[in-house]
């Protein structure tokens, strides 16, 4: 029988090779998957469902999509989702459904090869970090109205990419390769079989409504990748994410 293929483009197949990846890690507070929404619904990168990744190992998921998608051609949503931001280098996937836990090495194992074969220029990971986790060091990454309250993380050996020279004015955790990510998923796992090129950043935050978080991180990671974004759109399914806001009355 046939290997099943992890990539399925959904109308001509797209040319990856060169371009940024810019990947979402399932992690606490779900701060990256809610960055990849904004980049995604993002009018100045007109982005457009290219196709859609091997969901197989993840939670079995699948919906319809939202009527302000930017995409008129996505009918639905699936667990992995790739979208194209026309006119810039940038490839983004966005996950909606965890990987289930037996299947963690061979999932990040197929992922990685199939950025490989895909020639990726750069790839970006984003995660979220249990901020009760901060050393004394990390402390002043705290606030999350911040414009830098993200720490990004490099595997031993990157390479020289317009990426990484943006990145190098940001903190690091410090010589340690591949640190504790505490609620991070698999980001170590990701950067473990990752291409050299990989570089993650990483949003410190706590449950809760992480839509400023998710603001910081999506803005950070477009200048990263050289993109210019003026305007942020929450997408519709934001107005019912998190509940209405409490009665200010309760504070007196």
């Amino acid at each position: 029988m046939a290997a099943r293929p992890f990539c399925v483009p959904t109308r001509t197949p797209p040319d990856f090779a060169g371009r940024t990846l810019v990947l979402p890690v399932i992690s606490v507070g779900s701060v990256p998957q809610l960055a990849v929404d904004l980049l995604v619904h993002a009018p100045e990168l007109r982005c457009t469902c290219v196709a859609r990744l091997d969901g197989a190992a993840c939670v079995p998921f699948v919906a319809p999509a939202e009527a302000d998608t930017p995409d008129a051609d996505a009918d639905v949503y699936t667990a992995l989702d790739v979208y194209e931001a026309r006119g810039t280098p940038l490839v983004l996937v966005q996950q909606r459904s965890p990987v289930l836990k037996t299947h963690h090495a061979h999932f990040a194992q197929r992922l990685m090869a199939w950025i490989e074969e895909e020639r990726f220029a750069d790839v970006l990971i984003l995660a979220s970090v249990d901020a009760a986790f901060r050393t004394d060091a990390e402390m002043q990454y705290v606030h999350r109205s911040r414009s830098t309250p993200q720490t990004q993380l490099r595997p031993p050996h990157a390479t020289s990419t317009p990426l990484a020279a943006r990145a190098a004015a940001l903190p690091t955790f410090g010589d340690a390769p591949l640190p504790p990510v505490p609620g991070g998923g698999l980001t170590r796992t990701y950067l473990a079989h990752a291409p050299p090129t990989a570089l993650a950043l990483l949003q410190f935050c706590a449950e809760g409504d992480n839509r400023g978080d998710a603001h910081t991180l999506a803005a950070a990671a477009a200048r990263l990748c050289g993109v210019s974004v003026a305007h942020w759109r929450e997408p519709g399914s934001w107005r019912t994410l998190f509940g209405a806001a409490p009665d200010p009355q309760l504070y007196g």
